[in-house]
């Protein structure tokens, strides 16, 4: 039996992958998290401190098969980062999962330290003004060895953005080899079927899974550091045990019996012990704990091929530097987000002239007079080309046409109208461009449009090697100077995750503006007190206000170059779409 399993593993491991298809979201939850301390130990959420293993418990029959144990005799102190897809059912705890697997494998001097922090990426964990960040610094920084790091990236970016995972990735190896330790790589899984951000990363969970394995072996081959192939078990076990269910009803996070799997996978990789000589089972079945250990046992003494269509290498694959194009995303050092409202006005809203009619002026429920969206050298906000499926080239020239207000180049299609998202309203497709200066907060105007495939520089040309997935250009038909730039909106998603922002006189030459160019994943979007902000349309109040300081630069034009988008509807995958109400620009 124990033969046919294996060559079954074997052939899960090397077929080509085949399937339908089915977009990168945060690993977080609303579980409570540790918090660690400077001393090297954590404090867990019911109060638990870093606990060192005492007991021990082996079964007798043991296959040693390919394993090489380490000596029980010795102590390890084990560093564990990352973020819910390490912490969910405990799986990390001083005294959880991975602690009592080693307390029974007769490792009593294990000592297990912990940094987590949900819908955290590896980069947040490097970032001396993060709070966890810090954390994580003080550790590898100390005088206190971490024998063994195993660190977890956010559970997309492998596939959304090779680059700052890999570059994550030896920038903790410099650390953790500064420190004395060895670091070990912790590889997640695909979605399950089902999952809204499935289609983007398989389609699917098979499929996304040797797209992660492909990452983290290629990573790991180049660092000369080891992986743990959690990810592979997951889909082997969903192939051999589909009636263990490893997911938490939300599709994505481990359930109880997927966190002790990641458990056995993880020690027996690094400590050299077969899952299947331990009797612990943890609150699984007796039944379910022998599946899951087999599993887990096969994995950790498989080579976890990856299929030669996944296969990529590491070598020279850097973040993207949106100065030198080199090396993920902005460059946000310079970022000033502001934490009060801007003393100038809103300047993306203008006087509507009383005489003024036709050719788009709003004549109805005006605000005190006032119209709401910039009108650019065109006297229009914005092309009235639209379309829910695809834009033609005619089309898609006419909507980045920067003599309206507002111009969008790289533009696709405008609402999604497959999962319904704003195409019950006009301002889903037909005014989703005008919408980015004409959200009027409160009611159903939306910006909800997706970007095609080509990459942009700041002059709008087509460009491999460049940065901008999109351009948005705001022309304010005079020169004007600005204080600050922000979105209106009902949550932070729908913004741009990364993104630069540049000035023109003339819309030819453009100037950065450092203070106002973000990497959300550097430095996390927050609110402003919203309770003091009015959209100048309706007067009604938004969610959230985000605004960016532009320090009192001047030009006609503003262009947004963005390098990753926001989300619309269940489609986040951070990269190819903006969902805001409205951008907003203060100044005078």
């Amino acid at each position: 039996m124990k033969k046919l399993f294996s060559v079954i593993l074997a052939g899960l491991m090397l077929l080509p992958l085949t399937a339908c298809g089915g977009t990168g979201t945060d690993d977080t939850t609303s579980s409570p998290e540790a918090s660690s301390r400077a001393d090297g130990t954590t404090a867990a959420p019911d109060g638990s401190e870093t606990t060192s293993v005492a007991e021990s418990s082996v079964n007798e029959e043991t296959n040693a098969e390919q394993m090489n144990p380490r000596d029980p005799s010795e102590k390890f102190n084990v560093l564990i980062i990352g973020n819910s897809f390490t912490y969910y059912n405990d799986m990390n705890k001083p005294s959880g999962i991975f602690y009592n697997i080693a307390k029974r494998a007769g490792y009593s001097g294990v000592k297990v330290t912990t940094v987590y922090k949900g819908a955290y990426h590896l980069r947040q964990f490097l970032d001396e003004k993060d709070e966890y960040g810090k954390q994580v610094l003080t550790y590898l920084r100390s005088s206190t060895k971490y024998d063994i790091v195993i660190i977890q990236e956010q559970s997309s970016t492998p596939i959304s953005n090779p680059g700052d995972f890999y570059d994550s990735c030896r920038e903790f190896k410099k650390l953790v080899d500064a420190n004395g330790g060895e670091m070990w790589l912790y590889e997640t899984w695909g979605y399950k079927p089902g999952h809204s951000d499935l289609a983007a990363y398989g389609p699917t969970s098979d499929k996304m899974e040797m797209k992660l394995r492909a990452a983290y072996k290629a990573i790991g081959d180049e660092l000369g550091v080891g992986v743990c192939y959690a990810g592979a078990a997951f889909t082997a076990s969903n192939k051999l045990n589909p009636r263990i269910d490893l997911y938490h009803t939300d599709a994505k996070h481990p359930s109880v019996a997927g966190s002790t799997l990641i458990a056995w996978t993880l020690f027996g990789t690094i400590f050299g012990v077969d899952p299947v000589t331990l009797d612990y089972n943890g609150s699984l079945s007796a039944d379910e704990g022998a599946a899951l250990k087999k599993i887990a046992s096969d994995i950790i003494k498989s080579d976890n091929a990856v299929a030669a269509e996944y296969v990529t290498s590491s070598e020279n694959v850097h973040r993207i530097d949106s100065d030198t194009g080199v090396s993920g995303a902005v460059d946000s050092s310079k970022t000033v987000m502001l934490s009060a409202l801007p003393k100038n006005p809103i300047i993306s809203v203008i006087t509507r002239p009383e005489t003024a009619t036709g050719n788009g002026w709003m004549t109805n429920k005006q605000a005190a007079g006032t119209f709401s969206g910039i009108r650019g050298d065109k006297d229009a906000i914005a092309s009235t080309e639209y379309s829910a499926e695809g834009l033609g080239d005619a089309q898609k020239a006419d909507i980045a046409d920067i003599g309206y207000g507002v111009s969008v180049i790289g533009i696709e299609y405008m609402d999604d109208s497959k999962t319904g998202t704003n195409n019950s309203t006009a301002a889903g497709k037909s005014t989703s461009v005008g919408n980015l200066v004409n959200g009027h907060w409160g009611s159903s105007y939306m910006a909800a449009m997706f970007f095609d495939s080509y990459k942009y520089n700041i002059k709008g040309e087509k460009d491999d090697s460049a940065n901008y997935s999109a351009l948005i250009t705001l022309n304010f038909g005079e020169k004007k100077e600005f204080e600050a730039i922000g979105y209106f909106s009902g949550s932070l998603q729908g913004f741009a995750q990364a993104q630069d922002v540049y000035v023109s006189d003339d819309g030819v030459n453009w100037e950065k503006v450092p203070s106002a160019c973000y990497d959300a994943a550097g430095t996390p979007l927050k609110s402003l007190d919203t309770a003091k902000t009015t959209d100048p349309w309706n007067n009604n109040k938004p969610t959230v206000l985000a605004a960016f300081s532009m320090a009192g630069v001047s030009g006609k034009y503003i262009r947004i170059g963005i390098l990753k988008g926001g989300e619309i509807g269940s489609n986040n995958t951070g990269r190819m779409e903006i969902n805001t109400r409205e951008i907003v620009v203060f100044g005078k």
